[in-house]
């Protein structure tokens, strides 16, 4: 993954298991798949930092699609509340942002990169 990630300049916000292309990211049963993709999202940032110009912008969009991509019950009704997801996303996402730009990384210039992140949301 990280050979993917090294050469990411934007990221789209989903949390997937081997079975499911979205899962639940409320439900305690998948913890284990969110601290996975928080790790990579981790790491991307960090190497996104690297690689960014001074002025860059990192756009990151919490993408937590419709019934056809969540888990849906036996009515097709979602198993949970797919904005309260995206704005809990959001937030997991935006102090890890946080997190990793309040680390010192220096550029090729051996200035300090002043970069941003920008937050989106999508809402089907």
């Amino acid at each position: 993954m990280k050979r993917v990630i090294d050469n990411c300049w934007g990221f789209h916000g989903r949390v997937a298991s081997r079975e499911q292309i979205q899962v639940q990211i409320s439900f305690p049963t998948h913890r284990d798949w969110v601290d996975l993709f928080m790790g990579w999202w981790e790491y991307g940032f960090r190497s996104w930092r690297r690689r960014a110009p001074q002025d860059g912008i990192l756009t990151f969009l919490c993408e937590l699609g419709p019934p056809e991509y969540a888990m849906t019950d036996a009515r097709g009704y979602e198993l949970s509340d797919r904005w309260v997801e995206a704005n809990m996303m959001k937030d997991m996402v935006r102090n890890l942002w946080q997190r990793v730009a309040g680390e010192t990384h220096e550029i090729a210039a051996g200035h300090h990169a002043r970069v941003g992140l920008a937050l989106g949301e999508s809402r089907s």
